[in-house]
């Protein structure tokens, strides 16, 4: 079922980017990534994180391609395999579709140039797709961020311009490993910082807090979830530190509702739950969410819980999940899968075929199967 959220990915066709020599994509509302360590998973959601990274700053694909390792390190075995990253992206939204294609080239010291960008929009009502428009060559920084509704050129598309880059400048990406004790996730965060959730985590407490003032039967439907995945927890305290503007989570045992604990007691899987749980329940989604491995220290029951919230958030956002949780993808349906693997053309993504594999899921679930590597997915 394709997907019916409004900005939503239908479509991507990528290639030369890491161990991704070519691959198309077909996307539906939920998006359950499964594949062996070093398939590519983790490289196919870094694409995006690169788009989001050169559409939030002119400097951005710089900083990306830097923390990277360079252009060497990004292009499909290297550079002198590889001359050019490519990728078509079709977006949908009420009004049509919007498709947008970048391609980049290497430039000297080990660096990445926009070699070409184009654009179109096809409207609902027509029965043809528009063709794409070339935006030209922008050097370091995408022709997206350089022109202006005022640019006569392009002021026929700049709808359309503008409209792409707000949808990709809002996708969101989460990870919530690191609940070490040095970790911002336990720590106090400020209270002007609250307007989104960061993608460590690193905010919860004062989004939290934002929560509890200004959407209080979110936050309460979120505090009632984690009592059913820590029975254990009788409430949370939300409060400024020694009157200071930085808020800090304190919370309760059942057993000893008077005593509050600080929220560097509370375990690695309860905390990630908590962030999860906040994640999914927030009130006002991004269009696209990828989270990575969010079962990560959660208990089996917990990993239940978690399932559903991505089902009913799926409903407002497309979602992508990176998992190798065989209890976690046993909660979705078979068209909710896409079976990453890597062989010597690289990896490709192939979303399970309910109908191919008909006699051996109606006998077995999505793991049981999975682990036969009967479609894949598997080293």
């Amino acid at each position: 079922m394709a997907t019916t959220v409004n900005g939503g990915i239908s479509h991507i066709g990528l290639s030369g980017f890491k161990s991704i020599k070519s691959a198309n994509i077909d996307f539906n509302n939920l998006n359950i990534f499964i594949g062996a360590n070093g398939s590519g998973k983790s490289n196919f959601v870094s694409f995006f994180e690169m788009l989001k990274f050169y559409l939030s700053d002119n400097d951005g694909l710089s900083e990306y391609v830097g923390r990277n390792g360079g252009a060497n390190m990004l292009m499909y075995y290297g550079t002198s395999k590889t001359n050019a990253i490519k990728a078509e992206l079709t977006i949908e939204t009420s009004a049509g579709q919007n498709s947008y294609y970048v391609e980049l080239g290497t430039a000297i010291g080990d660096k990445l140039y926009f070699k070409d960008e184009k654009v179109s929009f096809s409207s609902s009502k027509l029965p043809t797709k528009a063709p794409l428009i070339p935006l030209g060559s922008g050097g370091s920084f995408s022709r997206l961020l350089q022109i202006s509704g005022d640019d006569a050129e392009y002021k026929k598309y700049y709808k359309t311009i503008d409209t792409i880059k707000k949808i990709m400048n809002h996708w969101s990406f989460f990870q919530f490993h690191n609940t070490g004790r040095e970790a911002f996730i336990r720590g106090a965060s400020h209270k002007e910082g609250s307007n989104y959730l960061r993608s460590d985590a690193g905010n919860l407490a004062s989004f939290l807090y934002m929560l509890q003032d200004r959407f209080p039967r979110t936050f309460n439907s979120i505090i009632s979830t984690m009592k059913q995945i820590a029975p254990f927890m009788e409430k949370f305290v939300l409060q400024e530190e020694y009157g200071s503007p930085y808020i800090r989570i304190k919370w309760s045992e059942k057993s000893r509702n008077d005593y509050l604990l600080d929220v560097s007691q509370m375990s690695d899987g309860t905390l990630r739950a908590l962030a999860l749980v906040t994640l999914l329940s927030m009130p006002v989604k991004p269009q696209l969410i990828c989270i990575d491995e969010p079962e990560l220290g959660l208990h089996p029951e917990a990993i239940m819980t978690i399932a559903d919230l991505i089902k009913i958030a799926s409903e407002d956002a497309q979602i992508i999940i990176s998992t190798q949780s065989t209890k976690l993808i046993d909660c979705f349906e078979p068209e909710d899968i896409v079976v990453v693997s890597r062989n010597d053309e690289g990896t490709s993504f192939n979303r399970l075929d309910y109908m191919k594999y008909k006699d051996w899921l109606d006998e077995y679930s999505i793991s049981e199967t999975w682990d036969t590597n009967i479609f894949g997915g598997r080293p």
